[in-house]
């Protein structure tokens, strides 16, 4: 099957808003870990629900088929905070077993499945990015126009822009799915399929970390900073305070908006001074809404004391606690917490190695935009 006839293929597959997003729940935790990206957004938007989130299916009800199938969260107004976040079942079944322990796990991942599949998998894809636009977008860019919109906040130097209104920002997208949008089915290759414009994406990817039951980990106060470090400030406040959001933005290429930062579980780092008076802190990560580490940050003059590593371990043991937003009070099976970065990042991955974590599979952000 030619991309064209699969172009024309997609146009015949059905795609359908789940009318209770908790129904599908069950089917997520089912395909963990590989599902974790959607699953944790679609709990985060259990707890604080948006009223333009949907959820969209290739099978309507809650059973799936057979074959492969496709699920996606899409919030088009997040603007650059991840507009979509998609999940293939083929990602499951892609696994590698037999995976050699000394592969360099920056090595682009791919869906092993049959030319007939995978052409599946690509009009599913095309059939899922159509009823965005053709659906869900004018309604998204009217709204950009209305009167009562407040315009977006400035792009500091540095930071990433958000997507042109017209494209959809997919985060966390498997590269195996990514590869899906280009000519060849190669993930680097430039040419992307007739119809679809590619802004962005990265290459290299980025390489995902798992990490398994986080809940175990020790409760102890401040367990794991060193010496003259803590989890609150002089007040014993913990957490990320309001009045530190801007200092967040400040350190980060990828900000979010006060009202993001206020719904996602965080955890900062102080260090003992003299004097009294407010303190900033010298350190700090959240849960995004995804349920992945994010923003994690240690001023330059303190890294090197194992500072980030303690900062990751708690937010996950806090983030992931019975309860929460992504744990129900009595809720049994193994608990994961997932993270991204950069394969050329060493640093960053030596943290993540240091916590726990094993790598996944790679996936990229990328923003794509239907013209045809």
């Amino acid at each position: 099957m030619t991309v064209a006839d699969q172009r024309l293929y997609s146009g015949f597959i059905e795609i359908t808003i789940q009318d209770d997003p908790r129904a599908l729940l069950p089917l997520l935790k089912s395909q963990l870990p590989h599902s974790i990206p959607l699953l944790r957004r679609l709990q985060h938007n259990l707890a604080f629900p948006s009223e333009t989130a949907r959820l969209l299916t290739t099978f309507s009800g809650v059973k799936p088929p057979s074959g492969p199938w496709l699920a996606a969260y899409v919030d088009l107004p997040r603007g650059r905070e991840t507009q979509m976040t998609l999940y293939s079942s083929l990602e499951r079944e892609s696994v590698d077993e037999d995976k050699d322990e000394n592969q360099d796990p920056a090595v682009i991942s791919t869906l092993h499945a049959p030319p007939e599949t995978l052409a599946l998998a690509r009009a599913q894809l095309l059939a899922l990015l159509s009823y965005v636009k053709t659906t869900l977008l004018p309604g998204y860019l009217a709204s950009l126009t209305a009167p009562s919109v407040a315009p977006p906040p400035p792009i500091a130097l540095g930071q990433m822009p958000p997507p042109p209104p017209q494209a959809f920002l997919i985060g966390n997208l498997h590269t195996g799915l990514m590869a899906l949008l280009k000519a060849s089915g190669i993930y680097n290759d430039p040419e992307p399929v007739p119809g679809i414009r590619v802004h962005r994406y990265d290459n290299p990817p980025y390489v995902k970390y798992l990490f398994r039951n986080v809940h175990t980990l020790s409760d102890r106060l401040d367990a794991g900073l060193p010496p003259g470090y803590r989890f609150q400030d002089q007040q014993g406040r913990t957490g990320v305070l309001p009045h530190h959001y801007s200092l967040v933005r400040s350190r980060t290429h990828l900000p979010r908006l006060d009202e993001t930062l206020s719904r996602i579980p965080g955890v900062a780092a102080y260090v003992d001074q003299p004097g009294e008076g407010e303190e900033t802190p010298i350190g700090w990560v959240f849960l995004g809404l995804d349920g992945s580490l994010a923003t994690l940050f240690v001023e330059p003059e303190h890294r090197g004391k194992g500072i980030a590593e303690a900062l990751s371990r708690e937010v996950m043991r806090r983030g992931m606690a019975e309860g929460g937003i992504w744990r129900e009070v009595g809720e049994e099976g193994e608990v994961w917490v997932h993270a991204n970065v950069l394969a050329t990042n060493g640093a960053s991955r030596r943290v993540l190695e240091k916590v726990g974590g094993e790598v996944g599979w790679t996936n990229t952000w990328t923003v794509v935009e239907l013209q045809s």
